[in-house]
C-alpha cells in the first residue's frame, strides 16, 4: 500500500521549520537561564548551627547574586526581544538561521562571563569581559532585526517590515549602557560601572513611550488590519 501524502513528499515544510528553530533557540535560553544559579554553591559550614558563620558566607555570596539577577533580566530582556520578533518571521533562509545561531552563542556565554565577573568582583577584565558579551547579543539581535525587516530577503512581508517591534533602535539601547559601563571601569570607577546598569530600566520606560507613539502611527497607517501587536 503507497501513500503519497507522507512528510518525506513535503517539499515546502516552511511552517515546521521554522517552529524547529524557534523551540531550538528556546531550549537555548532556557539553558543558559538555568545555568546562572547553578554557578552560586550552597556555602559549607564548619559548624552547622553557627548562624555568624553563615551570614559571612552569605555576605560573600552577594557579588553573585547580584550577577545572577543582572544576567537574568538581560537574558530574559533578549529572549522577549527575540519572541517579539519572531512572530513577523514567515519564511526562512540559511543566513537567517546562521544569524540566529551566533545570536545563540552570545547568550551561551552569558553564564560563564556572569560567573567570572561575580568571582572576582574587584577586577576590570571579568566585568569588561561580561559588558562585551552583552554588547555582542544586542548587536547580533540588532543584525537578526536588520535582516528579518529588509524586504530584499523576503523573511516578512512588506507592510510588516514597518512594523516597531522590528526597530533596529531597541536592541542597541541595552548594548549602549554596557558599553558605557566598559568606559567608566577603564577609567577607574568601579562601583559606578556597575550601578549605571540601573540606567538600562529608565530607558526601557522612555522607549516605551516612543514605541506608544510608533505603534499609534503604524496602525494609522495600515487601518485595515495589517498591524500586528
Amino acid at each position: 500500500m503507497t501513500h503519497s501524502d507522507t512528510a518525506l513528499d513535503h517539499h515546502d515544510r516552511t511552517e515546521f521549520q521554522l517552529e524547529r528553530l524557534i523551540l531550538f533557540t528556546d531550549a537555548v535560553f532556557a539553558i543558559a537561564i538555568t545555568l546562572l544559579i547553578i554557578e552560586i554553591k550552597v556555602p559549607e559550614l564548619h559548624e552547622a548551627q553557627a548562624e555568624g558563620e553563615m551570614l559571612r558566607a552569605l555576605l560573600h555570596l552577594m557579588p553573585k547574586f547580584v550577577g545572577f539577577f543582572v544576567a537574568f533580566f538581560v537574558i530574559a530582556i533578549y529572549w522577549v526581544a527575540h519572541h517579539r520578533t519572531f512572530r513577523f518571521v514567515y519564511q526562512y533562509d540559511n543566513k537567517l538561521i546562521w544569524l540566529n545561531i551566533f545570536f545563540l552563542l552570545s547568550i551561551v556565554l552569558m553564564p560563564f562571563t556572569s560567573a567570572f565577573q561575580g568571582e572576582y568582583p574587584l577586577l576590570k577584565t571579568p566585568w569588561i569581559l561580561y559588558c562585551v558579551s552583552v554588547i555582542f547579543t544586542g548587536l547580533m539581535q540588532f543584525r537578526l532585526q536588520a535582516y528579518i525587516r529588509n524586504p530584499a530577503n523576503g523573511i516578512t512581508p512588506a507592510h510588516h517590515a514597518r512594523h516597531p517591534d522590528l526597530e533596529s533602535f531597541r536592541p542597541l539601547l541595552t548594548a549602549a549602557v554596557f558599553l558605557l559601563s566598559i568606559g567608566l571601569m577603564l577609567a577607574g570607577f568601579t562601583w559606578a560601572a556597575r550601578f549605571i546598569l540601573v540606567g538600562i530600566f529608565p530607558l526601557m520606560v522612555l522607549y516605551g513611550r516612543r514605541y506608544r507613539r510608533l505603534m499609534a502611527a503604524h496602525a494609522a497607517q495600515n487601518p485595515q488590519g495589517k498591524a500586528t501587536h
